[in-house]
């Protein structure tokens, strides 16, 4: 820190400085940039390696036609008319039109297909579903088009009494990738704005703002081309959530990281009358804090990449390019431009230089004496309020439906809520089931298809399976084997014919694919079907080993196996990712503070931040927003950010404790410490917090809820727990704070 504090404080190296960062601001516009490598497929969130990831694939391969269904929903509540059937089918005539978009492979209607109106139908009338198989990339701009021009063909139709919605599987994707692709914008533009009016307000001056803004905009640049680069040679994935996330990281733990140079820079400048000087002294007590902040989010968003999800994993290395130009933004363009502008920089309020200034009385100093007057007691009272608030873990109700991530508004949203209002709650998301061979179709294979069929539909929340042997369900036909081994159409009768042709969607063309449509008795999304997957899986793979079946496999794919392989992830990083941030986290406080005890306290101050933080969040969820769950993925992101960013506040604390330690008595250097850092942690983490709060401004519950949870734990961090707990437990332990450290005065 020596070293790079002399060079970036230098009469003339300073401009240097600014030069070099101009460069790489050049250089990464000649790049690529994080929008020409976001891909907001399925594949960049489903768990890496799982069984629907595999499934998926398979499908992708084997029934390449098959495409991906978009559904025409039409719903009357006083029951499907004449007129409304009408308007069906002239939408069906133009999608079988030379007008309609070129991508559409099929469709499945009652106007096609006369003998599938009880499985297109609702039992009560009210409902009907047109589906349409589209082929193509559900992310790429021609599928986008294509379910614009089918909405926008489709709501001529709409009347007073028929609601027509198009939904399904392609047009949630459509709806979702809409969501992210506009996250980014808005995030830059919202949290820039309240980023510098918070500025504003904590300098009470119009300068000094712009220069963390200056430095997060060149950072969020560049980190956008290094990272977009990265991805582009090593192959990794980005999505929306990610590049999203990695806004407000750079915009929260920047300006804090600035705040905290620019801070300590004032300071000095009243004692110091060489601005260099004072910049000098500020880089290199602030400096290594600094660093071992930002690293504490380097590691965090290295160990991401650990993760089986793959949204989880997708996002360490973004976050970890990001964070690292970020921290030697921090100590080396920050502190140049400071010193180019000057004094000048912090007017109104220009600090003067005095010779022998004055120590004056802060707020924070009179709540650190107060603390230290009466610790053992703050610490009973702050641990009693703590657990109050963490009882509302309790109330946890994890939601794997990805339609609650969406605004009720949204059409793909609205189109499946007409669907499950009018269809049993099992058929509006079959499961997919892949049997893999590699000898063809024979009959060892037929039998062994059927068998598996047999045991899938006697499971009890198993209402129906549809396969190449019973293309129309368990109560339907049956095909024999005969048909499909015949050699030529003119050998079979036109009942044979129509019941093969529609069979064959069930298997792919080499004849080494079989699918098997499974429909749940229960809601796709209910844990029992959660737990159904991981059953049926168990039973297939049984089936196939008592069978004696060499060189096969079966996989499970569908809405509800991915959420099934999403809380087996969730659950397997929770036990492995969390953990092994929190060491990471412990490791970096012990090296900086040269300490084994301190590391210890202050992560279990995390653990019970984030148990209060969590117990509250929930309970605002449940009782003040009306949400039917939390998304699984908001309690992992909590964790690893509340404690990845909380212990920025941490590191800076102590480590300017440690440094008034060295020369003071340890309940003076607490006071002082406290009353020094005490405005600037207060000023980080309400910028923090409103940065992530931005998140609740979008229309995506999942960002909705891990923005006010970060937000609210942010806030319990910089106001208790660094202001209040951590003070009173320095001071009861006294000199073993340091341990095995010597006494540091």
């Amino acid at each position: 820190m020596k070293n790079v504090s002399a060079f970036v404080t230098g009469k003339k190296t300073k401009w240097l400085t600014i030069l070099i960062w101009f460069m790489f601001v050049f250089l990464a516009s000649q790049g690529p940039t994080l929008i020409d490598v976001t891909e907001n497929n399925a594949t960049s969130f489903l768990p890496k390696g799982a069984d629907s990831t595999k499934a998926l694939e398979v499908s992708r391969s084997s029934f390449p036609s098959d495409g991906i269904p978009l559904m025409i929903i039409f719903s009357n509540q006083d029951g499907l008319t004449k007129n409304d059937l009408e308007s069906g089918e002239e939408i069906y005539n133009w999608l079988n039109s030379n007008d309609a978009p070129n991508d559409i492979t099929g469709l499945i209607s009652i106007y096609n297909i006369p003998n599938a109106r009880a499985e297109l139908i609702s039992p009560d009338g009210t409902t009907m579903n047109l589906i349409v198989n589209v082929v193509g990339e559900p992310s790429s701009d021609s599928f986008t088009d294509l379910v614009k021009s089918v909405r926008e063909f489709s709501h001529q139709y709409r009347t007073n009494e028929l609601e027509i919605n198009i939904g399904g599987p392609g047009g949630l994707i459509v709806d979702l990738v809409a969501v992210f692709a506009s996250i980014d914008v808005f995030l830059l533009i919202a949290s820039a704005i309240l980023v510098l009016i918070l500025l504003i307000i904590i300098y009470r001056s119009p300068v000094i703002p712009f220069v963390p803004l200056f430095a997060v905009s060149f950072v969020y640049f560049i980190a956008g081309a290094v990272g977009a680069l990265l991805a582009q040679q090593f192959g990794f994935n980005v999505n929306g959530q990610a590049s999203g996330i990695m806004t407000i990281i750079l915009f929260g733990s920047g300006t804090d990281y600035c705040l905290f140079i620019s801070s300590r820079y004032k300071e000095e400048l009243i004692k110091h009358q060489d601005k260099h000087q004072a910049m000098n002294i500020a880089v290199n007590a602030v400096g290594s804090a600094v660093l071992s902040s930002g690293s504490t989010i380097l590691v965090a968003s290295a160990i991401l990449l650990l993760a089986s999800l793959g949204s989880s994993a997708a996002l360490g290395p973004v976050l970890a390019v990001a964070l690292c130009i970020m921290m030697i933004a921090a100590i080396t363009f920050v502190p140049a431009v400071l010193l180019v502008l000057g004094r000048v920089a912090f007017w109104p309020a220009i600090p003067k230089y005095e010779s022998d200034p004055k120590p004056q009385k802060r707020i924070y100093g009179a709540i650190a004496s107060w603390v230290l007057e009466r610790p053992k007691k703050v610490l009973l009272v702050s641990g009693i309020i703590l657990t109050l608030l963490s009882s509302g873990i309790f109330l946890y109700n994890p939601n794997y439906d990805s339609l609650a991530s969406l605004p009720a508004e949204t059409e793909s949203v609205q189109g499946f809520q007409q669907l499950r209002s009018g269809f049993p709650a099992g058929e509006i998301s079959p499961t997919y089931a892949y049997f893999v061979v590699s000898d063809g179709l024979n009959q060892n294979n037929f039998n062994a298809l059927d068998k598996i069929a047999n045991n899938i539909y006697s499971h009890p929340n198993v209402a129906d399976v549809s396969s190449l042997i019973q293309p129309f369900g368990k109560n339907g036909p049956r095909n024999n084997f005969e048909i499909f081994s015949a050699n030529s159409v003119q050998s079979m009768n036109q009942n044979n014919i129509a019941m093969k042709q529609n069979a064959l969607k069930f298997v792919s063309s080499d004849f080494n694919v079989y699918r098997l449509d499974v429909i749940f008795e229960e809601n796709p999304f209910a844990p029992i079907s959660l737990d159904s997957i991981i059953e049926l899986r168990s039973i297939s793979n049984q089936t196939i080993d008592e069978l004696g079946l060499t060189s096969t496999s079966i996989y499970f794919g569908g809405d509800t196996a991915e959420a099934t392989d999403t809380r087996i992830a969730i659950n397997r990083d929770n036990n492995i990712i969390l953990p092994l941030v929190l060491l990471a986290i412990a490791i970096i406080l012990a090296i900086l503070l040269q300490s084994l005890i301190a590391p210890i306290y202050l992560c279990l101050t995390i653990l019970v931040t984030y148990a209060a933080t969590l117990g509250i969040s929930l309970f605002a969820f449940n009782y003040l927003f009306g949400h039917t769950g939390i998304s699984p993925s908001t309690m992992f992101y909590l964790f690893v950010f509340l404690n990845a960013l909380g212990v920025d506040y941490n590191i800076y604390v102590m480590s300017r404790l440690r440094e008034e330690a060295r020369s003071k008595k340890l309940n003076t250097a607490i006071k002082d410490a406290i009353s020094v850092t005490g405005g600037v942690i207060t000023s980080a983490g309400l910028i923090l917090a409103g940065t992530f709060a931005v998140f609740m401004t979008l229309p995506l519950i999942d960002l909705f809820q891990l923005g006010f949870a970060v937000a609210i734990g942010v806030i319990m961090d910089t106001f208790i727990t660094r202001t209040v707990i951590v003070p009173a437990i320095v001071s009861l332990l006294g000199e073993k704070n340091w341990w095995p450290s010597k006494q540091l005065s």
